[in-house]
């Protein structure tokens, strides 16, 4: 994040607990509580946050339309 000059927004573990919920279709984040829940949760939060204060001091980007070609 310092290269490109972002904030980090959350940091989620490499555990292969994650992993082997991913894989069976089940997120960290829906199976409740615990650290891997946590930290996506969080890194959600922080995401939204940086939405809401982009949207609250910047001009409205503009809207890209698609047609069938």
């Amino acid at each position: 994040s310092e290269k490109f000059d972002v904030p980090v927004l959350g940091q989620v573990p490499l555990v292969q607990s994650i992993r082997e919920a991913g894989d069976e279709g089940k997120p960290a984040l829906v199976s409740g509580d615990g650290p891997s829940a946590d930290a996506f949760r969080g890194a959600a939060e922080a995401l939204a946050r940086r939405v809401a204060i982009r949207n609250a001091t910047q001009d409205e980007t503009k809207r890209v339309e698609f047609t069938r070609v």
